[in-house]
């Protein structure tokens, strides 16, 4: 898949799910612009951008952004989590940051 490296200025190739994991292992965010509002179950959180990051390479961060301003919530995952909520493939745009 290709995707905006925001740091470099230019697109690169990626090698699915598993690469984007790859890359937040090395350090890298990745930013998930979703097609649409996303709201939690309970309605207590809405966003429109997910940006995800590794803590130490088994633990991972998702912060979440609404109509251009970052939310002060956040939630922790671990690789396994990965699975059931990093879902880049229901994003419209993906950068790396």
């Amino acid at each position: 898949m290709k995707i905006y490296d925001s740091v470099k200025k230019e697109e690169v190739e990626i090698e699915g799910t598993k690469g984007l994991v790859n890359i937040m292992k090395d350090g890298r965010q990745v930013d998930l612009y979703l097609k649409g509002k996303k709201t939690d179950e309970d309605g207590y959180l809405t966003w429109d951008v997910e940006h995800w990051s590794s803590v130490d390479g088994k633990r991972f961060i998702r912060c979440y952004s609404l109509e251009g301003r970052v939310l002060s919530e956040s939630t922790g995952h671990n690789i396994y989590d990965l699975e059931n909520d990093f879902k880049p493939e229901e994003a419209e745009k993906i950068e790396l940051s």
